[in-house]
């Protein structure tokens, strides 16, 4: 166990309400609740760089592929203290049209890990990470994905990738 650590409170609420309404999510749409999620990950998205450009001048650069959408997504996310660093998140280029990730020392591992232990299916899984930045290509790139988690690790590295639809 931490010690409680004040300065992290409001990250520590935004993480329960995310768990939340991915709950809720399953609680009305069973396992599958992709679509539900989905739409909560754009509108995050969309309102968190709304957030950043007024409030604070920093605006996302729009792309040209999927890959440049994420490394944007990450440049700003680390810029403006999401991310630790790039370093969390690995990008690899399949071919033009699908983009595999991981994610290192993810902070949402927990609820992943109880729905497994529930008897989901990694298919079953829906990922904040993975599914923003499918978000992410579809606003900065206006390029159509969808998104899949294809392994899980209870230590917090995960995979998966986003691809054209």
């Amino acid at each position: 166990m931490e010690p409680l650590n004040k300065e992290n409170g409001g990250w520590d609420v935004a993480r329960c309400w995310l768990s939340a309404l991915e709950e809720t999510a399953r609680d009305f749409h069973g396992t599958r609740p992709r679509a539900f999620c989905e739409r909560g990950y754009e509108h995050v998205t969309v309102r968190w760089f709304q957030l950043l450009e007024e409030q604070y001048g920093i605006s996302v650069p729009k792309a040209s592929s999927v890959k440049e959408a994420v490394e944007n997504h990450i440049a700003v996310g680390v810029r403006a203290g999401l991310f630790r660093d790039a370093s969390q998140f690995e990008l690899t280029q399949v071919n033009p049209h699908r983009l595999e990730l991981r994610v290192i020392e993810c902070t949402y591992r927990s609820p992943c890990q109880g729905l497994l232990d529930a008897g989901c299916t990694i298919s079953d899984l829906t990922c904040a990470r993975i599914g923003c930045f499918r978000a992410s290509a579809e606003m900065l790139a206006g390029i159509p994905c969808r998104y899949e988690v294809t392994r899980f690790g209870s230590d917090g590295v995960c995979d998966g990738y986003i691809e054209h639809r």
